[in-house]
This record gives C-alpha cells, structure tokens and sequence, in this order.
C-alpha cells in the first residue's frame, strides 16, 4: 500500500452504539497521523514506526477482501457497532461473528488507538 502524505486515508473507522451511547471516530493518514474523536473531541497524534507498519501490514491482509460488507446480529441489543472504510469499500460489523479473524485484527489494532 503505497503512503502519499497526509490527504491519503489509509482506513476509517466509526464506533457506534452500546448501551452508554459510544460515538467514536478514527482516521489513519498516509503520514502516519492518526485523527480520534470522542462525541466531537478531536485529538491528532502520530503512530510510532512500529505501530505504523504494523496497520499497514494488517489493511494489506488478503482475507480482508473476504470479509462481507455487512456481518450484524440482529437479535443483540446494546452492540457496538462497527463502520470501516478500506481499500475502496466500506465494512460494517457487530463483531458477533468468529468467522473473521483479519478484520478483528485490524479493529482490535485500531481501537487501541482511539480515546480512552
């Protein structure tokens, strides 16, 4: 994946839900920056070298393109749920579902990175 600067959105996730009413937003940049938000809190920091290609390594795992657009159980209540903007399309998911181990890598990398 190649890294242009700071226009270039390599991934953006959006938190949404649970029962406390979660909205929680992130964008990784081509430069390595990171923009966070908490219910409108904006925060910009900058991913260690480490950190950096450990989420470009996981936004390039081929079962990524396998991963369905929408894997939400319906029955749940209270779910966080998940909106992702990737390599051209979007992913939106409950993490209900164990069939997916490479998209739980990757939002489990990125949700250590938003606000605590």
């Amino acid at each position: 994946m190649p890294v242009t600067g700071p226009d270039q959105k390599l991934v953006t996730m959006a938190v949404t839900g649970g029962y406390a009413g979660v909205h929680q937003e992130l964008i990784l940049r081509g430069d390595g920056t990171v923009h966070t938000s908490d219910k409108g809190q904006p925060v910009v920091r900058r991913t260690s070298a480490a950190q950096f290609k450990e989420l470009r390594t996981l936004l390039g795992d081929p079962a990524l393109a396998e991963v369905p657009s929408f894997t939400m159980n319906m029955g749940a209540a209270d779910m966080f749920q998940y909106t992702l903007h990737l390599n051209g399309r979007t992913v939106i998911t409950d993490r209900s579902s164990d069939d997916h181990p490479a998209l739980d890598r990757l939002i489990q990398a990125l949700s250590d990175l938003l606000p605590e």
